[in-house]
Parts: structure tokens; sequence; C-alpha cells
């Protein structure tokens, strides 16, 4: 990789990097749930997809099916998920948002409404397509 294009994506990093730290002041009232990091990143799976299960959450995060269920046992208890019994694989579990979680949904939801607005004044659409577009590529190479 040459030099200037190895320092623009280093570059590219550390913005990358800013933007999540400025990001974080909009989640601050998210901290009345009291959640790990972990914790965190396992809800907000269910942005993504209403049903898991431990298998894919493990898959997903690149962690042990232990784990996940270690952290899930807590969210479980705490209202935030729910599990049903696989009626196909009673040895398996379905995943879901309970009432808890259902409410840290909901505002995450806001956040990122009120995230969207702000970005609408700073980005024209090509711009939004463009980062949208170079953000898929780059996940895309990291799966």
């Amino acid at each position: 990789m040459k030099d200037t294009r190895k320092q623009q994506v280093i570059e590219m990093y550390r913005q990358i990097d800013e933007l999540d730290l400025l990001f974080t002041k909009y989640f601050t009232e998210l901290n009345e749930f009291e959640l790990s990091y972990q914790q965190e990143q396992m809800l907000l799976l269910f942005k993504r997809k209403d049903t898991w299960t431990t298998t894919e959450i493990a898959t997903k995060m690149n962690i042990s099916k232990s784990a996940v269920s270690q952290v899930l046992k807590v969210l479980e208890q705490r209202e935030f998920v729910k599990k049903e019994k696989n009626p196909d694989n009673l040895r398996e579990s379905f995943i879901r948002l309970g009432p808890i979680g259902m409410e840290y949904s909901k505002q995450i939801d806001v956040i990122e409404e009120r995230l969207a607005e702000e970005m609408f004044s700073v980005l024209e659409d090509d711009e939004m397509t463009m980062i949208n577009r170079s953000l898929a590529l780059m996940i895309k190479k990291f799966k």
C-alpha cells in the first residue's frame, strides 16, 4: 500500500473514531439503563433483527455461547429480553426484546432521529449516499 493511501486510511479511521466519540453525547440519556458495553452491543443486535438465538448472537459478536448466556441471563432478569423455546427444537430458544428492552430500543430510535436531523443540516444527499456506500464497502470487507 502506498504511504499516502495508507495515511488516508489511518486518517479515515481516526475520523470515524472521533465521530463515534462525538456521538456519545447523544446517547448519555441511555446511562439510566445501567448497561455494560457488552449488554448494549447485544441489545443493538435487535435493531437489525427481531429474533435471535444464542448461537447467532455468539457468532455475530464473536464471543462464546457461554458468554452470551451469561449476559442474556442478566438481561432476562432485568426484562430487557425474553426467551421462548423453539417449538421445532426444544433445546434452542428464541430471544426477543422484553418490555424494558422495547423501551430502550424506542429511546435509541429517538436519539437516531435527532442525529439524522443534525446530519441533514450538514450533508447534501450525494454526500450521504457516498458515505453510506463507502461504509457499506468497508463493512463488507471486514465481515
